[in-house]
């Protein structure tokens, strides 16, 4: 039986495709982090560590338990910057009434505002990014980004999950 060329094909195709995403990331995270480190901040008193805590609490309030899940980081991490953030009123911890013994951590007036202008800060400077590209090719590249984003999510989840059926 004479082999599969088109299996073949793809294969090559997706080791190349696999090979220039992973260099294009890398090149994508240098880049991230030169903007990060030359770029004014938004809002006195907050950093770029501080953007993915903020929008989560902008959702609703959280335990800082929850939100270290929600940003992917330790909760000793996320413990200092809420420090840091409490420090210049920008959040406000609250007891749970659930459970007395844990703090809710909320964004103040202020919080709400510093996350305004960060927020509007990065959509102007995305738009200056994206000033070539049109609409739908951007709508394209969310939808592909997003994709990406839930399997790298996915893989990191533990894969010999406990069979619920017994």
């Amino acid at each position: 039986m004479a082999p599969d060329t088109t299996t073949t094909q793809v294969a090559h195709d997706t080791a190349s495709a696999t090979h220039l995403l992973g260099a294009e990331l890398i090149r994508i995270a240098k880049l991230f982090a030169a903007v990060r480190h030359t770029a004014p901040s938004p809002y006195p008193g907050v950093d770029y560590t501080h953007f993915p805590v903020l929008g989560n609490l902008a959702d609703e309030p959280k335990r800082v338990s929850d939100l270290a899940l929600c940003v992917h980081s330790d909760v000793s991490t996320v413990s200092r910057q809420i420090t840091h953030l409490v420090s210049r009123g920008i959040v406000s911890k609250s007891p749970d009434p659930h459970d007395g013994r844990v703090a809710l951590l909320s964004l103040t007036d202020e919080g709400r505002a510093a996350f305004g202008q960060i927020v509007r800060t990065r959509g102007e400077w995305l738009t200056k990014v994206l000033a070539g590209w049109e609409p739908d090719e951007i709508a394209r590249f969310v939808a592909d980004l997003s994709r990406f984003a839930d399997a790298l999510d996915a893989s990191r989840r533990p894969t010999d999950e406990a069979d619920p059926s017994g």
